[in-house]
């Protein structure tokens, strides 16, 4: 049985005369004739009764009809899904994840020699906590991200180390400490700190700032007398505009007028930053473009120098 045969009897059963099926499928009425009776050959029956200028379905037509209709219509169904798939074959998503506290600067000629490469370009940029993003990989709703590697990644996720990001200090323009450098750890015992994600706090992810803050806390007697949490660096950086004490990000935090960040210094702390994506999942051409250029790039403290 194959699906000539069905489209001719799903015809046949429409009309109930051979010589205008034919012509509606476009075929010798000959040919026509033998396609049926082939098909009526491996159902083990008739599938028309003809008495002189009647034609009717038999019994077993009748009881054939509605199963042969939802084959005809399924097979259309796959023939039609199949052509918009190649109708999308143009098409180039790109959904990328990228984490607070990450300049996205870097990417724009990362993603302007995507666009050069790839026609159909899609893309969808995210910004989210390092947890979300990797939920996200792994759930199928991004193709890759950018994140802090601050712990243990699952296996389902492939890392590629990009650069090391340090923690900064973010100050006032018209604190005392914004003339030097750095800030040394044990500058900040007893200050009013404001981080993201601060350990404690309801529901907030554990942020580099956070992880950070945790370490001279437990690694080097850091105690703050205040701590202020926000959710995301930049609100961090407000808070510490309102003067409500001095904060942790990442350096390459953006930040707002009359904050400056300086790299905290014994101990210096960082992390590295690493281009993630599901490890096995197949990837576009958007994509893999996209992974190519990164890992093939130099970085320096989050800034593009150059293709290795």
């Amino acid at each position: 049985m194959d699906l000539t045969q069905i489209r001719y009897f799903l015809a046949l059963s429409r009309t109930l005369n051979f010589t205008r099926a034919a012509e509606a499928c476009n075929v010798t009425q000959p040919a026509f004739t033998r396609a049926i009776q082939r098909l009526e050959g491996e159902l083990g029956g008739p599938l028309i009764l003809r008495e002189r200028s009647l034609t009717q379905l038999s019994e077993l037509g009748r009881s054939m009809l509605p199963l042969l209709q939802s084959t005809h219509d399924a097979a259309e169904a796959a023939l039609s899904r199949a052509a918009e798939h190649r109708r999308g074959a143009d098409d180039a998503p790109l959904r990328l994840g990228l984490a607070p506290g990450l300049d996205g600067i870097a990417l724009t000629s990362v993603l302007r020699e995507v666009a050069s490469r790839v026609q159909g370009l899609d893309v969808r940029l995210r910004r989210d906590a390092g947890p979300a993003l990797v939920e996200a990989l792994l759930a199928g709703d991004l193709d890759v991200a950018l994140l802090p590697e601050t712990g243990a990644l699952p296996d389902r996720l492939n890392r590629w180390p990009l650069w090391s990001e340090r923690i900064a200090v973010l100050l006032r323009e018209d604190h005392p400490l914004a003339a030097a450098p750095a800030v040394p750890a044990a500058a900040l015992d007893g200050a009013s700190l404001v981080a993201p994600g601060m350990p404690g706090e309801a529901g907030p992810d554990w942020t580099p700032a956070a992880v950070a803050f945790a370490r001279l806390q437990e690694e080097h007697g850091i105690r703050a007398v205040g701590r202020h949490a926000a959710s995301c660096h930049p609100e961090a950086a407000l808070l510490v505009a309102a003067g409500l004490g001095v904060g942790l990000a990442p350096e390459g935090a953006v930040l707002p007028p009359g904050i400056v960040a300086r790299p905290l210094a014994a101990p210096e702390i960082a992390y590295p930053v690493i281009l993630s994506a599901a490890a096995g999942r197949p990837m576009n051409r958007a994509v893999s473009a996209f992974v190519k250029l990164v890992r093939a790039a130099r970085w320096n403290a989050g800034r593009m120098m150059g293709v290795a």
